[in-house]
């Protein structure tokens, strides 16, 4: 959009700011100028802003003028009005912060169109790209890019349907259209409204601009058609404001906006934000013990400030961003944490996912169907009925999970859960655990060999997973059968869903605690399951209370070294010996200590003869150095120490 230099001047004095170094600041505070051109025509320099959609606002000089009266902190100026305070309406204005709307109906005598006084009009409505032949519309489009005000000229037949014509609201009574009509019916009235949009909170005294509007339309009318002003009717309507306020605290401010580049304030002061604020004509108060700022949305501008971040952009824009850093601040104390418990998690769910298990996730809001007691926990205000009580075992949906698959004909399922489970105490306190369930019903679980058919996973199937993961986690347990007299929580939670006599715990090996269960599913279920021929294997484990019996291997240490460049030797021997006598003595015989390019001993294969009641075995051995490629004494030391080994065993190679 473009915009005359001069014309900017009117509002506001920038005689002391050259235009490059007032574009630079326009640009910092997000208008950008594309072009500063000087037309010879007018005499006068063009600025050709780019106006993003949200800045609607600024479409005239006078709009730019507030805006750069903000950016620049320079007051407007404009010329005091005092003689139109007399109206024909009675009503006085004595609250600022009402909305005020000015109208003035003027007439005019003898319009005379004079083409030689309004060139320099067309010329400077050419640069804004307006070529009209009509005198009055261009008139129209200069009032409207200099004041950014409207005004309409009509004759006296449609004085009377005015607001309809104008679509607006005037009051006129039948004393008033009798007062402005003329004699021979040829008078035309100018009709001026005042401006809407116009930021009145930022002119302090907004009447003073419209009555100057007002003047410079009738002077450049007069001037263009030599008309002559008569009789005159004026009137302002009050209306109340409906205000807009937003509240922000200095933190939310301070934590957008960053530090500032001045190392003597670390954040934006809060009287340096007042200033803005006020100059932005938006603060109203601040609450020193809240630290809250309460800013007003004038009229003009709730189009783009509606939400806390524009007017934090604001105050940004002001204070201009280049002050404050741009770089996310590095924190080098401040690291993550994982538990020891959720790395314990992860590696469990890492060995069930090796083991060919599949991880299930279900809703804790489940429908105990499988209870006994009252220590459930149930939920007020339910949103459907199956989902009315929070679930006191895993066991019971990885059931639901099976029964599921089962009807879509999947009889090979091996999954796990880790999840919490939820138990009330008392009338006052609520448990809730971490726990992992697990649950097989794999028709093809394992095989001898290929030729044979796969078989069912048994009950020592499950129990040799468990004892796996038990061991990779390093955990001090034992298993050991439940009594019939035990009546732990744990098992009180579960003791209808797993079979009343196979099953096995899984205890703390130091306090004897019941920290698992290991189980088939209860026949009565089976049934449900309409599975005869197999068996449902089930566990479940208290993940917090198997933590607490890790072991932790920081007793350890642990010796690297780089791998040998240097390529290996590789002989295979073969020895007979009697059943007693062991393999690690030969491995002992084979050890560094004899020959310390040995790298590796590895037995091959193994043979028995029964008839002779002798066994033979082979031995790979691999040398290597560590600093150079072997020799030929080196492998004559290797053979040497070969022929040594055998003939401990009287064997031949």
């Amino acid at each position: 959009m473009k915009f005359s230099w001069k014309l900017i001047n009117n509002f506001i004095n920038l005689t002391n700011i050259s235009i490059d170094k007032l574009t630079e600041y326009l640009t910092l505070s997000g208008i950008e100028t594309e072009e500063v051109k000087y037309v010879k025509t007018i005499k006068d320099n063009i600025l050709d802003l780019s106006l993003t959609t949200n800045r609607r606002e600024i479409y005239s000089a006078l709009n730019l003028a507030e805006e750069i009266s903000i950016v620049l902190n320079i007051p407007l100026k404009i010329l005091p009005i005092y003689f139109f305070e007399k109206t024909t309406n009675k009503q006085t204005i004595k609250n600022n912060h009402n909305h005020v709307t000015y109208v003035s109906i003027s007439k005019l005598h003898n319009m005379n169109i004079q083409q030689n006084k309004s060139k320099w009009l067309n010329d400077y409505l050419a640069i804004h790209n307006i070529k009209n032949n009509d005198i009055i519309s261009n008139i129209q489009k200069y009032i409207e890019i200099k004041w950014g005000v409207k005004f309409n000229i009509i004759d006296e037949n449609q004085l009377i349907n005015i607001n309809k014509i104008l679509n607006t609201n005037i009051n006129l009574s039948d004393t008033d259209l009798i007062n402005l009509k003329s004699n021979n019916n040829k008078a035309n009235f100018l009709v001026f409204i005042s401006n809407q949009n116009m930021n009145k909170m930022l002119i302090n005294n907004y009447k003073n601009y419209y009555w100057n509007s007002y003047i410079d339309t009738k002077k450049l009318i007069s001037t263009v058609t030599g008309c002559i002003h008569g009789k005159s009717y004026k009137q302002y309507k009050i209306e109340q404001i409906s205000y807009k306020y937003i509240e922000i605290n200095k933190k939310e401010i301070d934590t957008i906006l960053g530090k500032t580049k001045n190392q003597e304030l670390k954040y934006l002061p809060k009287d340096n934000i007042i200033s803005v604020l006020k100059q932005l004509t938006l603060f109203k108060t601040y609450n020193k013990f809240l630290q809250r700022f309460t800013v007003n949305i004038p009229e003009n501008r709730r189009h783009d400030l509606q939400r806390k971040i524009d007017i934090i952009e604001e105050i940004g824009r002001i204070k201009g961003f280049y002050n404050f850093f741009d770089k996310i601040p590095v924190y080098t104390q401040r690291q993550g944490h994982i538990s020891h418990l959720s790395i314990k998690v992860k590696k469990i769910r890492k060995i069930l996912r090796h083991l060919g298990f599949n991880e299930v996730i279900n809703t804790s809001l489940v429908d105990n169907q499988y209870k006994h007691h009252i220590n459930i926990i149930q939920l007020h205000n339910p949103i459907i009925k199956e989902q009315h009580e929070l679930r006191n075992n895993i066991i019971q949906t990885l059931i639901k999970n099976c029964q599921h698959h089962i009807k879509q004909n999947n009889k090979n399922l091996q999954i796990f859960e880790i999840g919490k489970i939820f138990q009330k105490q008392n009338e006052h306190i609520y448990i809730e655990n971490i726990t992992l369930g697990g649950l097989i019903h794999n028709t093809q679980f394992i095989r001898n060999n290929w030729s044979e058919i796969p078989k069912y996973a048994n009950f020592f199937h499950i129990k040799g997973i468990i004892k796996t993961i038990l061991e990779e986690l390093n955990a001090n347990i034992i298993l050991d059968k439940i009594y019939t007299n035990q009546n732990t929580q744990f098992i009180n939670n579960i003791k209808t869903i797993i079979h009343p006599t196979k099953r096995i715990g899984i205890y703390d090996k130091y306090n004897q605690e019941l920290l698992g269960i290991i189980g088939e599913i209860h026949p009565l279920y089976s049934q449900e399951l309409y599975l005869k021929k197999y068996k449902i294997y089930m566990f479940e484990i208290n993940i917090e209370k198997l933590n607490n019996t890790i072991q932790m291997n920081n007793h350890l240490s642990y010796l690297s070294k780089q791998y040998s460049n240097y390529p290996s030797v590789t002989r295979d021997i073969s020895i007979k010996i009697t059943k007693n006598i062991e393999i690690k003595q030969i491995k002992k015989l084979l050890s560094k200590k004899y020959n310390p390019l040995i790298e590796t001993v590895k037995i091959s294969n193994e043979y028995f003869n029964h008839q002779n009641r002798y066994k033979a075995i082979t031995i790979s051995i691999t040398y290597r150095s560590e600093n150079r490629t072997l020799n030929k004494y080196d492998i004559q030391t290797i053979d040497e120490h070969i022929n040594y080994i055998l003939s401990r065993f009287e064997s031949k190679t």
